[in-house]
């Protein structure tokens, strides 16, 4: 009752505020979005103190932008939109979601402008989601295709007498290739080029339905770029050209306003003030999100500015994310969760932590797992455990193996004169530590690597409910874009964290609203113990039942201390 006398009391207050707006004649047409960089779903707002006094500002989301567009989208007196879109350093799921929430923006009857300059491949297809492009007549449109390479580093290192040894579950799991190969692998080489072929559909298809061209002629337009503005326009590319002082003409003649009156492109910092507030709904149970964000690994989340491989970069510890787990199983307001992945990987073992927690919470609520630009190798592993499984199209996902990297520098101990002296006691006593590996430790290795490789399998079998003879073809590292996995049943369906909010509702038989709020759950400050398994009294006993009916051999102990 006290949550909805504050909703009450707000929206009242917001009642009244708007009707003071209104009398004050605060009106707002067209609205300019500044959209770049990395885009991540969420963004954390800066500390106080950092925003009062340093006028820091957390960077653009896509849940920020999604919420802009729906309050925008909301008010009958917003034309539309002028998106200022940079140069963007995010993946392409992430494109393909900005396009999906751009796309919902126009279908409630608003105008949205793209206004590029010098956009390269994925600035230009992200505009594409718009109704125009238009460009300044200065802008080189360098929308070429798509490029990868891969740098080997094995002969530079044995330059200075230093060797990689990797030990992987088959040739497709290539992550440790550019340390221990001198050129690419032939199912490396096939791998890149089906996910280039994949993704490169994706944009001549994305291109050729937004400007109403063929894939030939899409084909043929990236093969003879870049362009200039104005041989742009002419291929039909792009509306207009045009500086931006010629914008609220051009949006006057697009909206049949009157020339004597051209529409004001205002900031957003100006539009909200004029915007009307929207009331807010009560909700008696919502939904959560624990994000797991950057390379999965011990303790607790962070960001390390370095860029190194396995240890820079955003971490995602499982401590945290374990910790927020168990918090969303522990707060009744939440009836389901929503778990946000965008991993490449990391340590198999904290992977194997969040699994664990991942299942235990669905036995008490639902959870789905949305996949971000990238979900692969932990990263799958962690989203196996959900009931069920979201990614775009352009999503990399699966990688489902484990490899492990070994560094050999006896020479180079050797040439820098270093004598090493070592004594121990023990087969592999010297095991990760010795600067040149024996044929022991290696055997030792490969059986970690079969062990860790077959849990893993069977992490997927039971999240997936698939046998192995239909995973194996699927698993061993292979990479898979969204859209191939959603045919081979490794993911549930396709769409972004729309879609997953109204998935986790329908599982958890809440209402179906794509405007109701998410609770975004850290890891806390606390520790929180995990709770037994929530079970049925009938699915416990006809376990037990069938358990007994089997000819087993036990293994347990009389006593234990």
């Amino acid at each position: 009752m006290v949550s909805i006398f504050f909703i009450w009391l707000i929206n009242l207050t917001r009642r009244v505020r708007n009707l003071w707006r209104r009398l004050l004649r605060r009106q707002v047409a067209f609205v300019r979005i500044p959209i770049g960089g990395a885009l991540p779903e969420f963004a954390p707002a800066p500390p106080w103190w950092a925003h009062r006094f340093f006028g820091a500002a957390a960077p653009p989301s896509l849940s920020e932008l999604r919420r802009r567009f729906e309050w925008l989208a909301s008010d009958p007196q917003v034309k539309g939109v002028v998106l200022d879109i940079g140069t963007l350093t995010c993946g392409w799921a992430t494109i393909q979601n900005l396009d999906q929430d751009i796309r919902r923006f126009r279908e409630q009857g608003k105008l949205a402008v793209a206004r590029i300059t010098n956009p390269d491949t994925k600035t230009y297809v992200a505009a594409c989601a718009a109704d125009l492009i238009v460009a300044p007549p200065a802008s080189l449109l360098t929308v070429t295709g798509l490029y990868a390479e891969v740098r080997f580093l094995k002969d530079a290192l044995a330059k200075v007498d230093v060797s990689v040894e990797v030990t992987a579950v088959s040739p497709y799991k290539t992550a440790g290739d550019s340390l221990a190969r001198s050129e690419m692998s032939p199912e490396n080489r096939e791998q890149i080029e089906r996910l280039l072929d994949q993704r490169y559909a994706l944009i001549v298809e994305t291109i050729a339905n937004a400007r109403h061209k063929t894939v030939d002629e899409v084909c043929s337009l990236i093969d003879t770029a870049p362009w200039s503005a104005r041989r742009a326009q002419e291929a039909g590319l792009i509306d207009a050209v045009l500086y931006e002082d010629e914008l609220p003409a051009f949006l006057a003649s697009r909206t049949g306003a009157s020339p004597a009156k051209l529409p004001e492109i205002a900031e957003w910092s100006q539009a909200r003030r004029a915007l009307r507030l929207p009331l807010l709904r009560h909700h008696r149970r919502l939904v959560g999100v624990v994000a797991v964000e950057g390379t999965i690994a011990p303790g607790t989340s962070r960001q390390i500015p370095l860029p190194i491989p396995l240890i820079g970069g955003q971490i995602a510890g499982s401590e945290s994310i374990v910790q927020a787990l168990r918090q969303a199983e522990r707060n009744p307001r939440l009836a389901a969760v929503i778990l946000y992945v965008n991993s490449p990987g990391g340590s198999a073992f904290d992977s194997e932590l969040i699994w664990r927690e991942v299942r235990r919470l669905d036995r008490r609520k639902p959870v789905v797992a949305v996949m971000g630009d990238v979900a692969a190798s932990g990263g799958y592993y962690v989203a196996s455990g959900a009931r069920t499984i979201l990614a775009q199209r352009g999503t990399i996902t699966g990688s489902i193996g484990v490899l492990i990297v070994r560094p050999v520098i006896d020479g180079l101990v050797k040439r820098a004169g270093v004598n090493t002296v070592a004594i121990g006691r023990g087969a592999n006593s010297a095991f990760f530590i010795s600067d040149a590996p024996t044929e022991q430790e290696r055997a030792a290795v490969r059986a970690l690597i079969d062990d860790s490789y077959t849990v893993f399998k069977q992490r997927v079998m039971e999240g997936r409910s698939m046998s192995e003879e239909a995973l194996e073809p699927l698993a061993g590292g292979r990479v898979w874009m969204g859209g191939e996995a959603h045919e081979s049943h490794l993911i549930d369906d396709v769409g972004g964290m729309p879609e997953a909010l109204l998935k986790a509702q329908e599982l958890a038989g809440l209402p179906r609203d794509q405007t109701a709020p998410l609770v975004l759950i850290g890891g806390g400050r606390g520790r929180l113990a995990p709770q037994t398994f929530p079970e049925e009294p009938s699915k416990t006993l006809r376990e037990a039942l069938a358990l007994l009916r089997q000819p087993l051999i036990w293994a347990i102990l009389p006593f234990f201390e």
